[in-house]
């Protein structure tokens, strides 16, 4: 380019580059002697990035060689802050570069040559540092980067293809449709007309394609379109399993057999290409997606085919043990741990996996050493990610492993270890929150203290910030550079802000931590947590988990002495909650078609928890007032509290159970409850318009509850109850009674909600809601549920309240009839603010005496909510009295607790 002749190119700056690229191709080589090459090469090649010396016009040949080299940089976080660098320095190169536009003897189509290599080596690193790093920052920035590559009209296939991949992980982390569509329309578009045509013999062709003659003459299958083509068949599979779209697997799978019939046609070697299929078929494991990925694999011997292998052994061995199959698949996921430069998230789950198996095997010394690795890689991507969306499918995959990890410190005499590994990993989200909203700063100076505050404050109201796209900051600035492409590093794009927003509250806090006496500022407190609450309690606190072995509980009391019991359930296996859990929400959504069905479901499985989780809990725990329950996984869907045990009465005739989300949680609600009023009642009735829809008995509720409040009440009846006006009572009651109807999302957590007059009250809504409330009652259905994805995560109505500041939560696990429940209610307040019970034991009573009132009882004590059919005989009148319409579970047994 004749603009170097603006600046003569320093010789020590392309020598070292030469030199690095030398040594660590050495190393590459796998020369044993050459083994400080890595660290010497990798050295040099940072230092001529950061060095200002070597001229911008050669950072295109300074990156070629940092992706060439990429992989042989190590550890991985030297290779972050390499990748970070160039790409700063690139984009220096790129303002430096149109700075040059209109300067005397600079070549105008030389210049756009050069920034065109800048352009396509910034989005090739992104790239690379994206799928490598696993952070969602990175994501969205080579998202930025590729969506800029495609807006070119020379856009090469590889761009699109690539865009394709990005896509397909951020459709992961946000569970997005939209992008996996996206995903799917690029790849489509990457595919000839011709082949599409072989490989989709029902394709309909668009405005802008031409037909084919026959079905590759004119495209024949490339082993670079096939590969295509099963990138475009993964994309299907991601899209099922989002929107449950039948027609996308079978599309997928049939487009599958297709690239493997043509390509044997053509001769193409397909070792490669079954590994490929392969995977694709295994993304979806169900029965056909595991026995065509099995077939595939067989005569396979490649690393990536054993480790695949290994995997769908190991997920085999979840339904059907079998322990020679199970010793094979570990010995297989640990010589893959070896493996160099596997994707964080993957080498994570092998891990994790991995440590499953030895549990299973009853290997304990080898479960926990893997666990504790496992554990710090899921830490470690759990911190590099800004977004709670990001952060929540992470610990969502983590899933169930915190669980195996603390039955295997139990099983080996460390139980209090145990019980902080499951609060580590219990309603993460929600811990975070109430640390960034109730720190305790009393002893710490104003200065780092009000910046602490500035900075939570800050996190606080990104987080909720809806997160669907791009967002434009106060101080986004301009998202280009000046010759009209992206500029990442301006974009304001929700992971940026939030990741920049988490640095500065990083910083606070340790800024916090340096002040004297303040060294453990939001550091977690071990067990000291849980005997914390057992004490706060009066009870013991109970951690209940299932594994494929058998459950457990853990029991933490704090007197006489602190001290955590490990008790074994037996029968509480994964297959058996797993098998319960489906019928029993499989019946209750069907229950209007089906409401004996229904019945029978819930019957069965308060019989089952009694016998398999309640009656050992009550003899270890022995007669105690109160016991705070904190369960696990998918039996947080079901009412433990109501359990029907082997004498015939109830887990609730027993004790008082109530529910927390952990700890931490608990403690932060009890202080919140010694501290704050319970006198201002703000009551939401129905806002439903059509009256055939309305809750008939809502208006008498209210009548009944708002006597206790007079006249510190505010009622808002149809139509005021509006969101914004619900939103701005908030604030100014301690007592928040809302009876209307709920909306649950399984799949979106966060919109589910409860129906006002002009739109939902969500759960996102309360991220950010200005609430100090004593107890809130959500007198609706199905308003204690939670998202299946991350269950451990309890993102639902009853969290959410805690996370916007309640003390407490009543919400329903199910559809409870809307006269039962106005009862319930009426006896709740009755029991909790003229009885003084405290609130959990207020419900217990409540629920006991709508479960055994008679109808005579009932009516006696509420008779604007029940009285008796007019013209009936004295005889029939009496029949009538003694009747107990309530006493079926379903009636009395959906309402829980949540809080202090």
């Amino acid at each position: 380019m004749r603009i170097r002749r603006r600046r003569r190119p320093p010789e020590p700056a392309m020598i070292r580059l030469q030199l690095a690229d030398a040594l660590l191709e050495r190393r590459a080589g796998g020369d044993r002697g050459a083994e400080p090459d890595a660290p010497r090469g990798a050295r040099l090649l940072d230092e001529v990035v950061h060095d200002p010396a070597t001229p911008f016009f050669r950072l295109p040949e300074v990156a070629s060689v940092v992706l060439s080299r990429y992989d042989s940089v190590s550890p991985r976080d030297r290779r972050g802050r390499l990748a970070d660098g160039t790409l700063t320095a690139l984009r220096g190169a790129l303002l430096a570069g149109v700075g040059l536009r209109g300067v005397e003897g600079v070549d105008p189509a030389e210049l756009d040559g050069f920034e065109e290599a800048l352009r396509r080596r910034m989005s090739d690193l992104a790239s690379v540092r994206a799928m490598d790093s696993g952070a969602d920052v990175d994501l969205e920035r080579a998202i930025v980067l590729g969506e800029g590559d495609l807006a070119r009209a020379d856009a090469p296939a590889i761009a699109r293809e690539r865009l394709a991949q990005l896509l397909l992980l951020r459709s992961d982390q946000n569970r997005s449709a939209e992008d996996a569509t996206a995903a799917v329309e690029l790849l489509e578009a990457c595919l000839p007309v011709g082949l599409r045509t072989a490989l989709e013999p029902g394709h309909t062709l668009t405005e802008d394609e031409e037909p084919a003659t026959t079905a590759s003459e004119h495209d024949p299958l490339t082993s670079e379109t096939a590969h295509t083509a099963f990138a475009l068949a993964h994309a299907l599979t991601q899209r099922h399993r989002l929107l449950r779209a039948d027609a996308d697997l079978a599309r997928s799978r049939s487009m599958v057999t297709a690239v493997l019939r043509l390509a044997d046609e053509a001769g193409l070697p397909t070792q490669d290409l079954r590994e490929s299929a392969a995977l694709v078929h295994a993304s979806v494991p169900d029965a056909t997606g595991i026995r065509l990925a099995g077939e595939l694999l067989d005569g396979l011997d490649t690393p990536m085919a054993r480790l695949a292998r290994a995997m769908i052994d190991a997920h085999r061995d979840r339904t059907t043990p079998d322990p020679s199959a199970r010793w094979d698949a570990r010995s297989t996921l640990a010589d893959q741990r070896a493996l160099p430069d596997l994707p964080p998230l993957l080498s994570a789950m092998l891990e994790a996996e991995l440590g499953r198996l030895a549990v299973q095997d009853e290997d304990w010394p080898t479960a926990l050493t893997i666990f504790e690795s496992a554990r710090e890689r899921f830490l470690d991507l759990y911190e590099a990610q800004a977004l709670p969306g990001s952060r929540e499918f992470l610990l969502g995959l983590r899933g169930g492993f915190p669980v195996l990890h603390a039955y295997a410190l139990a099983r080996t005499g460390r139980p209090e270890r145990a019980v902080e590994i499951l609060e580590e990993g219990r309603a993460v989200l929600l811990q975070e929150a109430l640390r960034l909203d109730r720190a305790d700063l009393g002893a710490v100076p104003d200065e780092p203290a009000e910046r602490y505050r500035r900075a939570a404050a800050r996190v606080r109201t990104l987080l909720a910030r809806p997160t669907a796209g791009p967002t434009a900051g106060p101080t986004a600035g301009p998202t280009v550079l000046p010759d009209g492409g992206p500029d990442p590093d301006r974009a304001s794009t929700p992971a940026r802000e939030m990741d920049t927003a988490r640095a500065e509250l990083r910083t606070a806090v340790d800024l916090v931590r340096a002040q004297p006496g303040a060294s453990d500022f939001l550091r977690p407190t071990g067990a000291g947590e849980a005997f914390r609450a057992a004490r706060s309690a009066g009870g013991p606190l109970v951690h209940l988990a299932a594994t494929p072995g058998g459950g457990y509980a853990l029991i933490t009391t704090d007197a006489p002495k602190p001290a955590v019991r490990f008790v074994e359930l037996p029968d509480l296996t994964t297959k058996a909650l797993h098998d319960r859990t489906a019928a029993f929400l499989v019946a209750h959504h069907e229950r209007r078609g089906e409401p004996a069905a229904w019945k029978r479901a819930l019957t069965t499985t308060l019989d089952w928890l009694g016998t398999a989780v309640v009656a050992p809990l009550l003899e270890a725990v022995g007669p105690v007032e109160h016991c705070v329950l904190v369960p696990l996984g998918a039996l947080g869907l079901l009412p433990v509290h109501a359990a029907r045990l082997p004498r015939g009465d109830h887990a609730l005739d027993r004790t008082t159970f109530s529910y927390t989300p952990g700890a931490a949680a608990y403690n932060a609600a009890h202080h919140l409850a010694s501290t704050t009023g319970q006198d201002r009642l703000l009551a939401v009735e129905d806002q439903e318009p059509d009256p055939d829809r309305r809750l008939r008995f809502t208006g008498a509720e209210i009548d009944e509850i708002i006597g206790h409040f007079t006249p510190a009440a505010l009622r808002l009846p149809p139509p005021t109850g509006n969101r914004e006006a619900v939103l701005a009572a908030l604030a100014d009651h301690q007592v928040i009674h809302l009876a209307c109807h709920g909306a649950v999302d399984f799949e979106a957590p966060r919109r589910s909600g409860i129906l006002l007059a002009d739109d939902r009250l969500t759960v996102g809504d309360l991220l950010d809601a200005p609430l100090r409330a004593r107890l809130v009652v959500l007198s609706a259905c199905e308003t204690a549920l939670v998202g299946l994805d991350a269950p451990d995560e309890v993102i639902g109505l009853p969290a959410g309240f805690l996370q916007a500041g309640a003390a407490g939560v009543i919400s329903a696990l199910w559809a409870v009839g809307d006269q039962a429940t106005a009862l319930f209610v009426a006896r709740f307040y009755r029991e909790w603010r003229t009885e003084g019970l405290p609130p959990a034991a207020a419900l217990r009573r409540a629920q006991r005496w709508l479960r055994d009132a008679t109808n005579a009882e009932l009516a006696a004590a509420f008779p604007a909510l029940l009285a008796a059919p007019p013209g009936l005989s004295r005889r029939a009148l009496s029949l009538w009295g003694r009747g107990r319409p309530f006493a079926s579970p379903e009636c009395w047994s959906a309402f829980v607790y949540v809080g202090a």
